[in-house]
């Protein structure tokens, strides 16, 4: 059976929607817990902390994960199972000596990075997040690998099983004792030491199927190619630093506190939570090695069809989410969180509307050029970061968190967009005009309503307010969907993926045509 067949395909995602759904209400409920439970200062602490996760896994990258996302599944759909393994293995001790000497290196100079950001004192409690940052970096590893062998019950059930380990600790410290930041540091560790042992498990099973090569699996021609790509990749990925949104906690804890690095995190971390039930994000797992699989003398049709369906299908879930905050920020925070830096709520709406292009665009066009091996392409793009550290540098001062969101937000879109436009003889975004239009008649429509019906309305609960806007927000999302900014080649593609019995849902909605396509 080919491994990335649309039957193939199709299972992985069924697999992935219930483990993902299990994850992302889980991952909802333990942050309403973590955020109700940790005091302003021990939060600040401990969304710094994971700052330090994207410092080290970029520079210390040596291309790694790019590389071994590119490359296996391409060996599996060429039948070279020796080549896959030999990949993982190889990937994996790479990335747990380079973990090992990154800590080393933060450890030793610990009391300069301490006196910047406001760390004194906290050395032991980041040691021990070291543990945490191994177990994220390993099982991050396994993840994608088990990914590319379409096994998602693996690599998307491990997530879940981390985020309902996460909740459960969280409840139980909450319950008999104290949310301390060491507390939630080890509660994570041990929710991420149970993901790596499932993964692990899984990991063997399929390795001793593989039969073990007794010489080198790679010719010197294909050794030479993987190794120019990684090298290109370590470049771009140690350039690339300042595209994670949490490397922007070390310029706000630098020029302001702990406390704002916590206001921040919060809504930087709502805004994450929402993008993760984005489509692209949610079937990530599936896409990566589905897109790399796509046979060469097919790609200049395939890519560009991929590239539409994955920027409209992401824009039809963004765009209401991003109308609802826009409404009803302050009654998300106050209900959900009792208030909780509630006085920055006009934050959210913000930092998710600037978000829009990072999450719909970053994925695809970064596909792209990796799946055309141009990683010389989004080395040359990390030269925007200079305008967002200069930015970073006047807007914080000048306007605070506002500031902040602000420089990242547009630091993204100059970034993909200049990529895009130098992929644009590769690929094309087809139906760019009806989700223009689409999208500004719909949900403009839809926060006007809203906003009349909260003026004119009698003062009404703020669950009930929600409630009242996210109906209103579905009847919008279902005019959306029946639109032109769905084009008739996502339908096309996604009739020809979901034949079974939720086709009928599928038209329904207006995601697929009312005859399902016979290619």
């Amino acid at each position: 059976m080919n491994l990335y067949s649309p039957q193939q395909a199709r299972r992985s995602i069924f697999k992935t929607i219930r483990f993902r759904a299990i994850s992302q209400v889980s991952t909802v409920l333990s942050y309403i817990v973590l955020v109700r439970g940790m005091q302003e200062h021990a939060f600040g602490i401990y969304n710094l902390f994971y700052s330090f996760i994207p410092v080290i896994t970029t520079l210390a990258s040596f291309g790694l994960e790019q590389t071994l996302r590119r490359f296996q599944p391409e060996y599996l759909r060429t039948a070279k199972p020796l080549a896959s393994a030999w990949l993982v293995r190889i990937v994996a001790r790479a990335r747990l000596a380079s973990t090992l000497l990154m800590l080393a290196i933060i450890l030793l100079a610990w009391n300069v990075i301490a006196n910047r950001f406001d760390l004194v004192g906290y050395r032991t409690d980041f040691a021990v997040f070291g543990v945490l940052i191994i177990l994220y970096l390993q099982t991050a590893i396994l993840q994608l690998s088990l990914a590319s062998h379409m096994m998602h019950q693996y690599s998307v059930g491990s997530v879940a099983a981390m985020s309902v380990g996460k909740l459960l600790a969280y409840s139980a410290i909450t319950v008999f004792g104290s949310l301390t930041l060491r507390s939630a540091i080890l509660a994570d560790i041990a929710a991420y030491g149970a993901g790596y042992m499932v993964l692990s498990l899984a990991h063997w099973r399929l390795r001793i199927r593989t039969p073990q090569a007794t010489d080198h699996p790679l010719d010197a021609s294909e050794r030479r190619r993987l190794t120019r790509y990684a090298v290109f990749n370590h470049l771009n990925d140690a350039s690339s630093l300042l595209v994670y949104g949490q490397t922007d906690n070390f310029f706000i804890g630098a020029m302001l506190s702990p406390v704002a690095v916590a206001t921040y995190a919060f809504y930087g971390r709502l805004t994450e939570m929402i993008n993760n039930i984005m489509p692209q994000k949610l079937f990530d797992n599936v896409i990566q090695p589905m897109f790399f699989a796509v046979p060469a003398g097919e790609s200049h049709t395939r890519l560009s069809r991929y590239f539409t369906l994955l920027i409209d299908l992401n824009l039809a879930l963004q765009l209401p989410a991003i109308a609802f905050v826009i409404v009803y920020h302050r009654e998300l925070v106050q209900v959900f969180f009792a208030g909780k830096y509630i006085q920055y709520s006009n934050l959210f709406p913000l930092v998710l509307a600037l978000s829009i292009v990072p999450s719909s665009m970053s994925m695809p066009v970064s596909l792209v050029a990796q799946y055309h091996e141009r990683a010389g392409l989004m080395l040359a793009s990390e030269l925007f970061g200079l305008y967002q550290v200069a930015a970073m540098l006047v807007f914080i001062p000048a306007l605070g968190l506002y500031g902040a969101a602000l420089s990242t937000g547009t630091f993204h879109a100059f970034r993909n967009f200049w990529i895009w436009w130098q992929m644009r003889r590769d690929v094309q975004w087809r139906n760019f005009k009806g989700v223009l239009t689409m999208g500004l008649l719909v949900w403009g429509s839809v926060i006007a309503i809203c906003s009349l019906l909260r003026v004119f309305l009698p003062p009404l609960p703020a669950i009930v307010q929600m409630g009242l806007g996210g109906v209103i927000c579905g009847i919008g999302a279902l005019a959306f969907l029946r639109s032109s900014g769905i084009s008739q080649s996502d339908r096309e593609i996604l009739a020809n993926l979901m034949h079974g019995r939720e086709a009928g849902l599928f038209r329904w909605l207006g995601l697929a045509p009312q005859r399902p396509a016979t290619s």
